[in-house]
């Protein structure tokens, strides 16, 4: 707790972003496990591959994973399968119904939005570790264009990624 009010007073901007979903009121939002997230993608890339090799109908998947990130970060990698908090905002009814589970960089500004959209009725579980957990785990990133890459964007020059990949900060 120290070091969070250390965090907060030394920098009040940056600790209110990344702890945002740790402090204030509203509801208890669930959260999901890096193996639980990947077994889930998983799942819904085979379903997809079996319907494209048996040519019937690609099956809607029951959860969409939501990049709360600024821009610039989201411009560096995604974790495959991501939308943009603003494409999901843009098309949010067509998400209805469906699980979100939104992640950022180690989960404070995706717990405050999942608490958010928990607040709004949505079904919401929070990606906690969010994409630092992904890649400490060696999980594949890619770019919006969906192409591969091993770059991350980490918020902060004080999170550190294995050594597959490029910290991006700036």
């Amino acid at each position: 707790m120290l070091v969070a009010i250390t965090i907060v007073l030394a920098s009040p901007d940056n600790a209110s972003a990344q702890l945002g979903g740790l402090f204030g009121g509203g509801p208890k939002v669930e959260t999901i496990e890096t193996a639980a997230l990947v077994k889930m993608l998983g799942d819904q890339r085979k379903a997809e591959a079996k319907a494209k090799e048996s040519g019937s109908r690609v099956p809607q998947a029951d959860f969409v994973v939501v990049d709360v990130r600024s821009d610039a970060e989201v411009n560096v990698s995604v974790i495959p399968g991501a939308i943009t908090k603003a494409q999901f905002e843009k098309n949010r009814t067509q998400y209805a119904g469906r699980l979100v589970i939104p992640y950022c960089t180690v989960g404070g500004r995706s717990g405050a939005y999942a608490k958010q959209l928990a607040k709004d009725g949505l079904k919401v579980k929070n990606y906690q570790g969010s994409i630092l957990k992904w890649v400490d785990a060696g999980l594949p990133l890619v770019t919006m264009k969906g192409e591969p890459t091993n770059r991350v964007h980490t918020y902060s020059d004080r999170y550190r990624v294995p050594s597959k990949y490029e910290q991006v900060t700036k």
